[in-house]
């Protein structure tokens, strides 16, 4: 990372440009230690991004360089540093658990955002899909219904945002529910017959 932007302004471009040029498991630990140094320093509130999202962003990079164990330590600093990440600062560190192997701690990161109900459909979508790459197709069942249900809630209720989410939920539900040979529901009528598929 060049001087000027770890002293000046670091935003969310910064922090895109900055992966993108590290080639080597090596750039993307030097990377990530200087992101994870930034987050924590003198310099944290001369950035455009929060110290979540910069320690999110290392933790990405250690994941780019192989090293998973470490991604979860930046993912789990993250989860309890100011700002917020979209969808949930607390989505990537599910990822990262599922990734070490560490299926309880990920489910208990998983139940603690279920018990909150979160707004954001993406929530949803994220942890939906983190369970299908795991081949966990019925906790990803679990998951994309309730972003379902409650998009379309939010419809019903006025919130026209969230037809996008519903869509995106509807289609992996129903790639997940041919998966596990479940019979066609109203959702999956609706998204073989939408225009859009």
């Amino acid at each position: 990372m060049k001087d000027d932007a770890r002293l000046g302004r670091m935003t969310e471009n910064d922090l895109e440009k900055l992966y993108a040029r590290a080639r080597s498991p090596e750039e993307h630990r030097t990377a990530a230690a200087q992101l994870a140094t930034l987050a924590e320093g003198e310099h944290s509130l001369d950035v455009d991004v929060s110290p979540a999202a910069l320690l999110v962003s290392a933790g990405e990079h250690l994941s780019a360089a192989g090293d998973q164990e470490a991604a979860v330590e930046m993912f789990r600093r993250a989860a309890s540093s100011r700002g917020h990440v979209p969808p949930d600062v607390r989505c990537y560190l599910h990822h990262g658990l599922l990734e070490v192997g560490d299926l309880d701690a990920a489910h208990q990161v998983a139940e603690e955002l279920r018990r909150e109900g979160p707004v954001d459909g993406d929530v949803y979508l994220f942890i939906g899909e983190d369970y299908e790459l795991a081949d966990d197709l019925r906790e990803a069942h679990r998951w994309f219904t309730r972003g379902v249900f409650r998009s379309v809630k939010r419809i019903e209720d006025g919130d026209d945002d969230a037809a996008e989410n519903a869509v995106g939920l509807m289609m992996a539900r129903s790639r997940v529910r041919r998966s596990l040979g479940l019979p066609l529901d109203e959702y999956d009528e609706l998204v073989i017959t939408s225009p859009d598929t």
